[in-house]
């Protein structure tokens, strides 16, 4: 396509509808409105928005899409229309054109996962109700519980992997809530309540303070666990990052572990109230950030992965690390 005129109706809508959450001026950045869903656009997702626009360009005009269907967002994003889209583009069709040693290679699962989740965002900017394949939610899953042996030797291997790989915020978070998880079993709401202060990374002795909640009643039990050299790698990378986010709030530090990494925009009593990154981060906010960021660096790992054998994408869960754990000391104690 050359020229405005000739970009299809669709696709100039959604371009528009992008440019209002994620504004390529940086002067319009920071007062960027929030998403219908109620948080603002980071820069990645912003990245992540346009680059899908721009698949959903060269899909109007592929034999395989519905004719027409650049007419209107409406048509562009109907079911039939968002099911030729996801088959296609997963095996390649819609590469960018200048990466030609890309060009018709499918696309990895996360970025399979990434053009399900951005479809549905522009659904809702655009208020056109977008249904995407039931499959395209399970293929984050990936195995429910991860072999306990593989998972902490790979979790090792890819801290010391990752050192030199463009691990952002979100990645390290995860990083350092995986590593922990794999020392400590905690679970995610035990991992949430976690302060600063409970992870002591001395040279030669380095543990954190641990907390195990009961299911349904009991009192909480405590107890310190030794950190391996990889976690201790992790939080360290983590806390270097969570030092520069919470130097930009006001007042004192809070001194909570987790925080979040971007501002966050709900809606309280009507109004959308903006809360800036640094902020503590409760359990479900953990959790969901946790799958963000493997997500994320489960791309990251793949390019860079050399073997031996097929890259195997890590666990999304929390729970799946921590099952992996206890599947490990079951088989260990019944080899006695």
């Amino acid at each position: 396509m050359s020229g405005k005129q000739q970009v299809p109706p669709a696709i100039r809508r959604l371009e528009n509808v992008v440019e209002r959450v994620a504004p390529r001026d940086p002067g319009r950045w920071e007062a960027r409105p929030p998403l219908k869903r109620g948080r603002l656009v980071s820069q990645a997702r912003a990245r992540q928005l346009r680059a899908t626009v721009r698949q959903l360009a060269l899909a109007v005009g592929h034999e395989g899409m519905p004719e027409g269907c650049g007419r209107s967002v409406k048509r562009l994003l109907s079911p039939q229309a968002v099911d030729a889209f996801l088959e296609l583009a997963a095996e390649g069709a819609f590469r960018d054109p200048d990466k030609s040693a890309l060009l018709g290679k499918p696309l990895p699962w996360s970025t399979r996962a990434m053009l399900r989740d951005c479809l549905v965002i522009l659904g809702e900017e655009a208020k056109v109700e977008v249904v995407v394949p039931q499959v395209w939610r399970h293929n984050a899953d990936l195995a429910p519980v991860a072999q306990g042996p593989q998972l902490a030797a790979l979790y090792e291997r890819l801290v010391w992997s990752a050192g030199d790989a463009p691990v952002d915020a979100l990645m390290a978070r995860s990083m350092a809530c995986a590593g922990l998880v794999l020392d400590s079993r905690m679970r995610s709401g035990d991992l949430a309540s976690r302060r600063v202060e409970h992870v002591h990374l001395d040279v030669g002795d380095a543990w954190v303070e641990a907390v195990w909640t009961p299911q349904g009643s009991g009192r909480p039990r405590e107890e310190a666990a030794v950190l391996s050299p990889g976690t201790v790698a992790a939080l360290e990378r983590w806390l270097r990052f969570r030092g520069e986010l919470v130097a930009g709030l006001q007042g004192a530090d809070h001194g909570m572990l987790w925080v979040t990494v971007q501002a966050m925009a709900r809606p309280v009593g009507g109004v959308y109230q903006t809360y800036e990154a640094g902020m503590p981060l409760r359990a479900q906010g953990l959790r969901m950030g946790f799958a963000s960021g493997m997500a994320r660096l489960n791309e990251v790992l793949a390019a860079r992965w050399k073997g031996p054998g097929p890259w195997v994408p890590l666990p999304l869960r929390v729970e799946q690390w921590r099952r992996g754990v206890e599947w490990a000391q079951e088989q260990a104690a019944e080899r006695g």
